[in-house]
């Protein structure tokens, strides 16, 4: 395998780099530990913005090199080495989603085949953009293919970047600075929009998986590639003393690691105040000391062999650990989440393994006819002159392989998309029995769902087909508290997402576009922790805290009635038994306190007291309310994981989808009543 791999070449035949394919075999297995489990690495999500850093810096080096070598840029030969290096293995994973949408349960079945499709077409970043997609949750069954929307947004900017380097030498042909500081200025103020977008309260999924605001990284990668790269002359740009370099890689590599460790979910500043540039940088400053052809001493450590080969399958690494990870996680759980992180880890290494020796390296060296049947390859890939226009004039059957591979796999998601969701997939039994046969709602209802991402697992469940005459629209968002006081964790106030204030002033517009009469609130975690109030705390359980939480429902029924309103239910918090491992880091905080029945038996208390207009509740004229006791058909007999075989919860604390549509077999019918009443 080594010699194999040491033979790969780039698209302008030079040499793959030892200590930077180490770097990245290091970094992707943080990633990969991070999505398996391993949330002690909590700042495992920016480890994709150093992917981008060095993705930049690579294409735009060779594109460069290029430049200078021909005086021009071969542009359809670029986009054939992009393909070659992408189509086989993205087409594979794409076929495996695929299969297991027909053959496995069907409820996703279209939401997989429209993601198949964005993927093979490079969009599915803006796919998730339209579709609101957190990240952070795995509410609601995530997509196998979520993942891949990091391949377009780097698709995405390999479409600019050849025009890009091209402009650039045609106005500064003789100025290397002029180059470097125009690329900087666009990563800079790629950097400015973000935080632009950020503080205008945009959804965080436009903010993580838009083209234009992860460009910094990859600019930032292309102004050392600038920097160091070829010039009109084809000279290299001047490196520092070997000494300097070292200490900047050094650099480099303790700011890129640090960002596991001290970024937190949602780290607001990591957008509003430059954060993603700033760890861009250090992964610049790795690039700068791993591709310096001085043997220094930091180069030879990161270029320890199994890191280098990790590094070389990166790609495939990526590629295969996100649908793994959905498939296979679930059937480890019962086991120490160190052998399940292990396990999982292994079989993606051994599937990205077979897929680089045996698919993806044979079409890098060979291309696509690499793929083909030995009768009907072409012959080996001349690369100048005579013979390079010998190659091109047989290479139509080349081009088929690719073309029908993508094409096959269109037709496909097709056939999966047009496929009927099974009944059986989407019925779940009613969570009590009296509630078999509803009538429809008559006349019809109109109800909103406000609340946390309780509240988005919850609406996720939400089938119209089986509540006639009833419209729900969920107005709940994730990572926001419904009361409007800082939530404090050890003390310090946790840091909330800057739309959540945007979300809190604008919920009664859209109860009120949304034509809603009827309001159910879905109490959070966040009820039962400490907050702060003009400058103290408000302990949790104490009188201060319960007066806190009737003036939080008092605020939102009046808002919700000036929105017109005339029912307001309020929704027990069930029981819990959370397991802090499956859970986000930053819902850690709350796994002690809400599977205590203490904590939960009190909040449930102060809203059966606001509901009876008890406990200095003002009420609202106009208004009736409600309580809607859930903690008694889920938590009557005790904490159960599951109930009539369907499971409550999909990380201990947000409702799976079949659970969250069979606690909806419950409300709803008492939504219905209490608007009767």
């Amino acid at each position: 395998m080594r010699a194999l791999t040491a033979s790969l070449r780039t698209s302008t035949g030079e040499q793959r780099l030892a200590a930077l394919d180490g770097y990245r075999g290091l970094f992707v297995t943080l990633v990969l530990l991070y999505h398996f489990g391993a949330t002690f690495l909590v700042g495992g999500w920016v480890g994709i913005n150093h992917f981008f850093a060095f993705s930049g810096y690579l294409i735009t080096r060779l594109l460069i090199s290029e430049r200078a070598r021909t005086g021009g840029i071969d542009v359809l030969r670029f986009y054939r080495r992009r393909a070659e290096r992408l189509l086989p293995a993205l087409v594979a994973v794409c076929t495996a989603v695929l299969v297991a949408s027909l053959f496995a349960g069907s409820a996703n079945r279209h939401r997989d085949a429209g993601d198949v499709l964005a993927s093979l077409f490079f969009v599915q970043n803006w796919r998730l953009i339209s579709q609101d997609d957190a990240y952070f949750e795995q509410v609601g069954n995530p997509s196998p293919l979520r993942h891949a929307w990091t391949l377009g947004v780097e698709e995405q900017f390999y479409l600019l970047v050849p025009l890009l380097v091209l402009v650039l030498f045609a106005v500064w042909r003789t100025s290397r600075t002029a180059r470097v500081v125009a690329l900087a200025a666009l990563a800079v103020a790629s950097a400015a929009w973000t935080a632009h977008l950020a503080r205008s309260g945009v959804d965080f999924a436009r903010l993580y998986y838009g083209t234009d605001t992860r460009a910094q990284a990859l600019l930032v990668g292309a102004v050392v590639a600038a920097l160091l790269g070829r010039d009109h002359r084809g000279r290299l740009g001047r490196r520092p003393s070997a000494g300097v370099t070292q200490a900047i890689g050094l650099v480099g590599f303790l700011v890129s690691l640090s960002a596991f460790v001290v970024v937190g979910p949602r780290s607001e500043w990591l957008f509003t105040s430059g954060g993603m540039l700033f760890f861009a940088v250090g992964a610049a400053m790795m690039g700068l000391a791993a591709t310096d052809p001085r043997p220094l001493l930091i180069n030879r450590v990161a270029s320890w062999g199994p890191a280098v080969l990790l590094g070389q399958m990166t790609y495939g690494l990526y590629l295969y650990h996100w649908p793994i990870h959905l498939w296979l996680g679930p059937l480890l759980d019962p086991l120490p989440l160190v052998v399940s992180v292990l396990a999982q880890l292994a079989v993606t290494v051994g599937v990205a393994y077979a897929s680089f020796r045996w698919l993806e390296v044979p079409v890098l060296q060979h291309g696509f006819g690499a793929l083909l049947p030995h009768a009907l390859r072409p012959a080996p890939r001349a690369r100048s002159g005579r013979a390079a226009r010998r190659a091109r004039r047989g290479g139509a059957p080349v081009w088929s392989v690719p073309v029908a591979g993508v094409a096959v796999v269109a037709v496909l998601a097709g056939f999966v998309f047009t496929r009927p969701v099974s009944e059986a997939d989407l019925e779940v039994p009613p969570l009590v029995a009296a509630d078999a046969d509803p009538a429809p709602a008559d006349p019809p209802v109109d109800m909103a769902l406000l609340g946390d991402s309780v509240g988005v697992s919850l609406g996720k469940g939400w089938r119209a087909e089986d509540h006639p005459g009833v419209t729900m629209t969920n107005l709940s968002r994730i990572g926001c508290d419904l009361v409007d006081a800082p939530l404090l964790a050890d003390g310090s106030p946790m840091p909330e997402d800057e739309s959540c204030d945007e979300w809190r002033r604008n919920w009664p517009q859209q109860v009120e576009e949304a034509g809603a009469t009827d309001l159910l609130v879905l109490p959070g975690p966040q009820l039962i922790g400490e907050h702060e109030v003009d400058g103290s705390t408000v302990g949790s359980r104490s009188d201060e805290h319960a007066a806190l939480v009737t003036e939080t429902l008092d605020e939102i029924e009046r808002r919700a009635h000036e929105a017109g309103v005339t029912h307001v239910q309020v929704a027990t918090m069930p029981c819990r038994e959370v397991d802090p491992d499956k859970l986000d880091p930053s819902l850690r905080q709350f796994a002690g306190p809400i599977s205590d029945p203490a904590n939960v038996g009190w909040v449930n208390d102060v809203v059966r007291d606001w509901a009876r207009g008890e406990g200095g509740s003002r009420g609202t004229k106009g208004v009736d309310r409600q309580v809607l006791d859930l903690w008694e058909p889920l938590c009557g007999d005790g904490y159960r994981e599951e109930i009539k075989g369907v499971p409550l919860y999909s990380d201990t604390v947000h409702f799976s989808p079949a659970g969250a549509a069979m606690v909806w077999t419950w409300l709803t019918p008492r939504v219905v009543e209490a608007t009767r009443s």
